[in-house]
């Protein structure tokens, strides 16, 4: 059985480029990951929640049909336009590539912002992000020396439950903000390339912030560059069961904690 992919990301074409043995990591119901030596992680499966810069895009029939021939840590071989799923079953991954992200287009931060504010907020003040916290760390992004940075980091990155925490979605709400009206020191940027080498978080986590450290998110993100409107905002919202609320509230952070910015 030869199934066809839809549509690739540049990462996860680089790491089927690269390397030839990956297996099964994890299994949801939107698609399943695979993981390689090196633990780069590849989702395969359908865009519910959007495309991703590390996604192989397959149609719901697809999806099923490969659910049907893997099991958890099955050894996956890649080949040059394939991937053998299985004895039987093949996966050709030579497709076409997900545009990635472009910011050399402008934004329109004022309704992105105005949009953003209109949601409520309020059940984060209770816990580990209220805004006091979150203007510290915004602050210490921007103004902090090394030390202070690598404090907040650690703080952020890997808090909370889920494949991906809550500080690890917020930190890459606050990045897509980042990439669309720098504020970030580029030396705090690095010290973030240095702290991902090592294990902070869970691994899908980990991939979301390496990719938001190199200006790429998914689609669901990246769509608001071009229209920051309610509709795609709520789009962005009914991600996960709270991913896309945390990636939302890191973007609110990021545009309201620094007004002076932008007013």
């Amino acid at each position: 059985m030869i199934l066809q992919a839809t549509a690739i990301g540049q990462n996860a074409k680089k790491h089927l480029e690269q390397h030839k043995q990956f297996y099964v990591h994890s299994i949801f119901n939107k698609g399943f990951n695979i993981v390689n030596e090196s633990n780069d992680l590849i989702f395969i499966g359908t865009d519910e929640n959007g495309t991703f810069p590390f996604g192989i895009l397959v149609d719901s029939q697809t999806k099923q049909s490969l659910f049907n021939e893997i099991e958890l840590n099955q050894q996956i071989v890649v080949g040059p336009t394939a991937i053998q799923i299985s004895k039987t079953c093949q996966l050709v991954w030579h497709v076409p590539t997900l545009k990635a992200s472009d910011f050399s287009e402008q934004t329109d931060i004022q309704t992105l912002k105005e949009n953003i504010a209109s949601y409520n907020f309020q059940m984060y003040e209770q816990g580990d992000f209220n805004k006091e916290k979150m203007q510290h760390i915004l602050n210490a992004l921007e103004f902090g020396n090394a030390e202070q940075v690598e404090e907040q980091y650690r703080y952020l990155i890997g808090r909370g439950q889920g494949l991906t925490p809550s500080g690890d979605d917020m930190l890459t709400g606050i990045l897509f903000i980042h990439f669309i009206h720098p504020f970030i020191n580029n030396n705090h940027l690095e010290q973030l390339n240095i702290l991902l080498q090592s294990s902070l978080s869970t691994l899908v986590g980990e991939t979301f912030l390496k990719c938001a450290l190199q200006g790429q998110f998914s689609s669901k993100i990246s769509n608001l560059q071009h229209d920051p409107s309610i509709k795609r905002l709520d789009q962005l919202l009914k991600v996960g069961s709270s991913s896309g609320r945390d990636t939302l509230y890191g973007m609110y952070v990021a545009l309201t904690l620094r007004s002076e910015t932008y007013g």
